[in-house]
């Protein structure tokens, strides 16, 4: 009996021994490298200038493991990757167009590189395969969003997120002004692309909105030719009010006053920093977003309406208490121009709203051929990293702040030449390769960033 209960432990022994051998085939099997290629071409807009698809910069990162690759096309256009890792990947691709190419094929005066770019997002790489990408060229602006802080400062010795601004500055050789230029904030999906349902119909793949399926919407371009504004307003003037030399900066603020020191808020409760060098003195600030005058609004005890300082319209303040950009980087900023009355654009709901009652919020279609510029911000932890909210045609990468939230740090454009002593600043349509970030941020309008 004794033997007999050896050989049985010998063949249960063997078996497991077998089914962990195929288990181990099995799994090898499922982690397989794969060969995936990327091939490049241009939007339909700029097909017909036949401009070189040949050294295009192709890069793709693992969305899991944030290991990044990188290759180069060839003469067709195509770039491959060897024997990667199967998983989910972010695509993105840059191409640059030489000054003189670019004029002598499209007809234009231009006096620097033209870039174009293009982004795929969550990409399953699960088997040998190409992917198509279409590079698209937005708007070189006369005006750039230089620099935004949008992380705040420390919620114990800071001012939270009260102490927010934006820079717009003139990367133009003229003079140009500010009057009836509107910025907005962008309304998207703010949930990490990892937990987004993609089975739900109003999704993309790339975990953002299908505003085609929103509520009363017709018309098929409804992700690529517009975008949503989650807030809007303008800055205001006669048309010839606010001028901005060339080189030159304007600072909007949540509230222009000096967060360094003591203030009273609305409530009349003295309002306060533990440490004043965490926080930054908005005071010299020339424009403020104030809601404390407006029915349908709460205003933060913050919100004061500084005196001497000028207030911006308020188009929609959204669901905003103060000009509130999301201090985790889930958010985006459009500046624009333009003659249409924006009120009488169309409205939608977000299209996971199925029926439309008198509480809906409803969000403007803003064309995106009226943007000037536009920056993507991301949230600084890769895992909880959202869906890109900005079409490629306006900003085909996106910039953060590697401290995070209440760091106290800014996202700033980086330096692309000296011209005369004007500084021109990096404007490629790509946030991620056209931003860097401050420690500190900087409302004195001097601060810069070279390319590194």
């Amino acid at each position: 009996m004794k033997q007999f209960n050896h050989i049985v432990l010998l063949l249960v022994a063997i078996a497991t021994f077998t089914a962990c051998k195929k288990d181990s085939i099995s799994n090898n099997e499922e982690i397989k490298p794969v060969t995936v290629s990327v091939k490049v071409a241009y939007d339909t807009e700029n097909a017909s200038y036949n401009f070189t698809t040949e050294k295009a910069t192709v890069k793709i990162t693992n969305t899991s493991t944030t290991t990044v690759y990188n290759a180069v096309s060839d003469a067709n256009g195509i770039a491959t990757f060897k024997n990667i890792s199967p998983g989910v990947y972010n695509l993105s691709v840059s191409q640059s167009i030489t000054a003189a190419d670019y004029n002598s094929k499209a007809g234009t005066n231009v006096t620097d590189p033209v870039v174009y770019n293009a982004s795929l997002s969550n990409q399953a790489f699960s088997a040998d395969g190409q992917f198509n990408i279409s590079l698209t060229t937005g708007r070189v602006g006369d005006f750039v969003i230089k620099q935004i802080y949008y992380a705040g400062s420390d919620t114990r010795d800071g001012a939270l997120f009260r102490d927010q601004f934006f820079e717009v500055y003139n990367n133009s050789n003229k003079t140009l002004y500010a009057d009836s230029l509107y910025f907005a904030q962008v309304m998207a999906v703010s949930s990490s692309a990892a937990s987004v349902d993609l089975t739900k119909p109003y999704y993309l793949p790339s975990g953002q909105y299908d505003w085609t399926k929103a509520v009363g919407m017709s018309n098929a371009n409804a992700n690529t030719g517009y975008f949503y504004a989650k807030s809007l307003f303008m800055i205001p003037g006669t048309g010839k009010q606010y001028p901005l030399d060339p080189g030159k900066s304007i600072i909007i603020a949540a509230t222009a006053l000096n967060h360094k020191a003591p203030y009273v808020g609305v409530t009349g409760n003295a309002i306060t920093v533990n440490k004043p060098e965490l926080t930054v003195d908005l005071s010299g600030a020339d424009f403020e977003v104030y809601l404390g005058d407006r029915p349908d609004v709460n205003p933060l005890a913050s919100d004061l309406d500084v005196p001497g300082v000028t207030n911006v319209t308020v188009i929609d303040n959204g669901s905003g208490r103060d000009l509130i950009i999301d201090n985790l980087g889930r958010d985006g900023l459009v500046i624009f121009k333009t003659t249409a009355d924006v009120k009488a654009l169309p409205k939608y709901p977000t299209p996971d709203v199925a029926q439309v009652i008198s509480t809906t919020k409803l969000y403007i279609q803003i064309p995106l051929s009226y943007v000037i510029d536009a920056v993507g911000l991301q949230h600084a932890v890769t895992t909880s990293r959202i869906p890109k909210r900005l079409p490629d045609a306006v900003d085909a990468g996106e910039t953060f702040v590697p401290g995070g939230s209440y760091s106290s740090q800014s996202v700033i454009r980086k330096v692309s030449k000296t011209i005369n002593g004007r500084i021109v600043l990096k404007d490629t349509n790509n946030s991620s390769n056209d931003f860097g970030s401050l420690l500190k941020a900087d409302p004195s309008k001097s601060a810069s960033s070279f390319i590194n």
